[in-house]
């Protein structure tokens, strides 16, 4: 049963949710997709069925990369559990689009499992965290190169693509400081003395089970001495992780290819990656509806396709990317029964 605060955040979901929809279905009447997606023919469709695919196996490695560290840290989760509580993370998120919500929900799933507590549960999540926005950053300015040593123009801004650039990695340094147990002590030591209590009584909280603030940060250090030592987990997680990002891009080149659109691929990252900028910062709509839709579009129309193409390629990557996802997702919640799970925060 939800309280106050429960239905408050009910109440704000379903409005941004309505407001998504509106702009959902302006953005379709503006670009009107369905005259190049009616046309008879036009869709190949086992390139468009690999697409989903490739996606879908991003997503898998996305939960089993979090596994990895997981199990790096001494964590005993079975892997259907890993995959689950990422699914579910997902799934909630999509509805209630929060800053690192994802994070947050698999860290209070998988704090009371065998082998873990809440400082295991957080580094896991911030690392892997860390790790996404790195391949971000590495993979955009990976692109960028390539296609500035071939002499190819960029649709972009250089400021917004700098900025976009510098948004992956500082993120990424920034959860990666969050792990510093010292830099951590320093802060704690310097907050005023009514703050560490609050701070100090949240975390003796027996739900929370974190042993006080110097138990948390102890069950950090651990966490990371134990990641340390296994390197080749933390390249394999990172791998992992750059791939399901980069899923996101191959979608898109072999949507626009399923409709006999050949883009360069390389383009497409640096232009996925300015749309995946909008969708983080994204806090409001559920799922970006009509924002990222319409930002693909824009991106795709900038390179000299027809409106209604672009649009047409955008649609079928959302379907893919978003959509089926979202099924996906919401069928794993549903059975695993995510508001029983999550009744303290839902």
């Amino acid at each position: 049963m939800l309280g106050r605060g429960g239905g408050l955040r009910g109440r704000l979901g379903s409005l941004f949710l309505l407001l998504g929809i509106c702009l959902f279905a302006l953005y379709l009447l503006w670009t009107n997709p369905f005259r190049v997606l009616l046309e008879a023919g036009r869709l190949n469709i086992p390139l468009f069925l690999l697409s989903i695919l490739i996606n879908d196996m991003g997503l898998l490695l996305f939960a089993l990369s979090w596994h990895l560290l997981l199990r790096g840290m001494g964590v005993r989760l079975s892997t259907l559990k890993s995959i689950s509580a990422t699914f579910i993370s997902l799934f909630v998120v999509w509805l209630m689009p929060i800053p690192i919500g994802s994070e947050l929900i698999r860290a209070y799933l998988v704090r009371n499992e065998e082998g873990s507590d809440l400082g295991k549960a957080a580094a896991s999540v911030m690392i892997h965290k860390a790790m996404y926005n790195l391949s971000f950053g590495l993979l955009i300015t990976l692109a960028a190169v390539i296609e500035a040593s071939r002499g190819v123009s960029i649709p972009i801004e250089r400021g917004l693509l700098l900025f976009v650039i510098f948004f992956g990695v500082s993120t990424s340094l920034l959860f990666s400081l969050l792990l510093t147990p010292s830099l951590l002590r320093g802060i704690y030591s310097r907050l005023p003395k009514w703050l560490r209590m609050r701070v100090e009584g949240a975390l003796n909280d027996p739900r929370v089970g974190a042993g006080g603030f110097e138990g948390l940060l102890n069950s950090l250090e651990d966490a990371l001495e134990a990641l340390k030592s296994k390197p080749l987990i933390n390249l394999s997680a990172l791998l992992m992780v750059a791939f399901q990002w980069s899923t996101g891009s191959i979608t898109t080149w072999l949507v626009a290819l399923s409709l006999g659109c050949r883009i360069d691929f390389w383009i497409i990252v640096v232009l996925y990656a300015a749309v995946e900028f909008i969708q983080q910062l994204n806090i409001i709509i559920p799922g970006g509806l009509g924002i990222v839709d319409a930002g693909l579009t824009g991106s795709l129309y900038l390179l000299g396709l027809p409106l209604s193409l672009a649009s047409a390629i955008s649609l079928l990557t959302r379907l893919v990317t978003y959509w089926l996802e979202l099924l996906l997702c919401s069928i794993v919640s549903l059975h695993y029964g995510y508001r029983e799970l999550l009744k303290e925060y839902l």
